[in-house]
């Protein structure tokens, strides 16, 4: 099954582009070529460029968590609920308030880092990151192994403030949602949206098409596009989850 998510408040684009750049830096995170390395440096520098000037969504985030803390508060007193999935969830939220309380809005660690100060304007022009323009990335990338990955380590530990809370507040949306199925007439369907942060749409690999979503306040359209020019696409049958603290 494919599946895609699509934001629909601001606060859930930001978390799910804080969980891509997690991703990618995860991977690339030992360096195995050049390519790697210079991924694991754009990521962080998207990170910084994320974080800068928009200390707001930190309120968002303790809000997230709080709310969820309430709503599992009220299922562990559900004798049907499974008593300790719902303590072990609680203790991780109560673990991401510890790391997001280390977050400032100016991370000065990442900020007044030489490499990273070096490279990160590099990044706006094609090619920017090469032996004369950007020396010494060139010159750290050909120290010993070990000693590059204590610079890495020191990067990943500012990204882990972060990312415990996104992660948290998206596996909980994710654990509760509740795929109902639907159907895309000639590839389109609208209905009236629930109140959501963030909805994800399922749907079988034999359907060559992707859908494109659009939504506003309580209209959602979605509409699936052929892959290949021209072809057909037909009725798709999909699944769709509306995600969210509001539909916990």
């Amino acid at each position: 099954m494919f599946l895609y998510d699509f934001p629909f408040s601001p606060k859930a684009r930001t978390y799910l582009k804080f969980e891509s750049i997690f991703k990618r830096v995860e991977a690339c995170q030992h360096l195995q070529s050049l390519a790697e390395t210079q991924s694991l440096l754009r990521g962080i520098v998207d990170y910084m460029d994320l974080t800068d000037g928009s200390g707001g969504f930190k309120i968002e985030m303790v809000q997230d968590l709080e709310k969820l803390d309430q709503k599992l508060k009220r299922f562990a007193t559900d004798p049907n609920a499974d008593q300790a999935f719902v303590a072990q969830l609680r203790a991780a939220i109560q673990s991401a308030f510890k790391t997001l309380d280390k977050f400032t809005r100016q991370r000065t660690v990442l900020q007044h880092d030489p490499i990273l100060e070096s490279i990160k304007p590099r990044f706006l022009t094609p090619c920017g990151v090469n032996c004369f323009d950007t020396p010494l990335f060139t010159f750290w990338c050909s120290l010993p192994y070990e000693e590059k990955m204590q610079s890495v380590s020191t990067w990943l530990h500012e990204l882990d403030i972060l990312r415990a809370p996104v992660a948290t507040i998206l596996y909980v949306w994710r654990l509760c949602a509740e795929f109902k199925p639907r159907v895309a007439h000639n590839g389109f369907m609208k209905e009236t949206a629930e109140n959501c942060d963030l909805i994800a749409i399922r749907y079988p690999r034999t359907v060559r098409g992707y859908p494109v979503v659009s939504g506003f306040q309580s209209s959602l359209n979605v509409r699936f596009m052929a892959y290949e020019k021209g072809a057909e696409i037909g009725d798709i049958e999909f699944e769709l989850a509306y995600m969210g603290n509001d539909v916990l």
